[in-house]
């Protein structure tokens, strides 16, 4: 039998299934935890920023200052998160043999795909492809059994 065996690639491809479903789940809840602090720290900055400038009237400016860093600073992991989560789609439709379509997205390559050359602009095969299997009328691979 040439090639790889079907039942292996099917083995693997659902090993690394599971461990980019794994992968998928703990960033998940990384930045699920993430945001959730992000959330409570900001909400007491927020606080204390909003009894000083009640008591003080030129604090005011805390806010302009305050706003921003929390955007950045919530905007950047989420992006990360993003970014990470691109990269898992990707790694999943590249891995064991299995098939990527054209927008991205994973499926089992079925063992009907072939091969076609590029050709030119008459039709035919563009470039050279040179067959280097061995042939059973060579010198080199004769039959002993005979």
């Amino acid at each position: 039998m040439l090639g790889p065996d079907p039942e292996q690639q099917r083995r693997m491809a659902g090993e690394m299934d599971r461990s980019i479903e794994q992968i998928e789940r703990e960033t998940s809840a990384f930045f699920v935890r993430l945001v959730g602090r992000w959330a409570v720290r900001w909400a007491v900055v927020f606080a204390v920023i909003f009894l000083l400038t009640q008591s003080v009237d030129w604090l005011d400016w805390l806010w302009w200052i305050a706003v921003p860093i929390a955007v950045i600073s919530l905007a950047a992991p989420l992006l990360l998160r993003r970014f990470l989560t691109n990269r898992l789609e990707r790694v999943r439709g590249q891995m064991g043999g299995m098939g990527e379509t054209i927008d991205g997205s994973w499926h089992e390559a079925s063992g009907t795909a072939r091969y076609d050359p590029p050709r030119n602009a008459d039709g035919e095969p563009a470039g050279v492809i040179i067959d280097q299997r061995v042939s059973e009328t060579t010198p080199d691979n004769k039959d002993d059994s005979l």
